[in-house]
């Protein structure tokens, strides 16, 4: 029986190793960092919509107020709750200091 020697690897195989290992590992980098991009975009995407929301009902709470606040309701209320008037020109005077 005749004993079978194994070839030593050629010089380069080394560094080809290294390089196919460093390829892997830049693969799986690659795809994380996607996975978190997307993942921050979606993050973003919700907030926008939480923020869109939010200023829709500020813009509804602003016109709220403001009909609240018109003058005409402010002057019909008092005619009607406080009894109030509109007073006569002659029977408004003028106080100075």
């Amino acid at each position: 029986m005749s004993k079978i020697y194994a070839k030593p690897l050629p010089r380069l195989s080394g560094i080809l190793l290294f390089l196919l290992v460093a390829n892997l590992i830049s693969a799986v980098a690659v795809s994380y960092a996607s996975h978190n991009s997307r993942k921050y975009l979606n993050e973003l995407f919700d907030e926008t919509q939480i923020r869109d929301k939010a200023q829709a009902e500020w813009g509804r709470f602003i016109l709220e107020q403001s009909t609240w606040t018109a003058h005409n309701r402010i002057e019909s209320l008092a005619i009607k709750e406080l009894d109030m008037h509109i007073p006569e020109p002659g029977a408004v005077r003028m106080v100075s200091q």
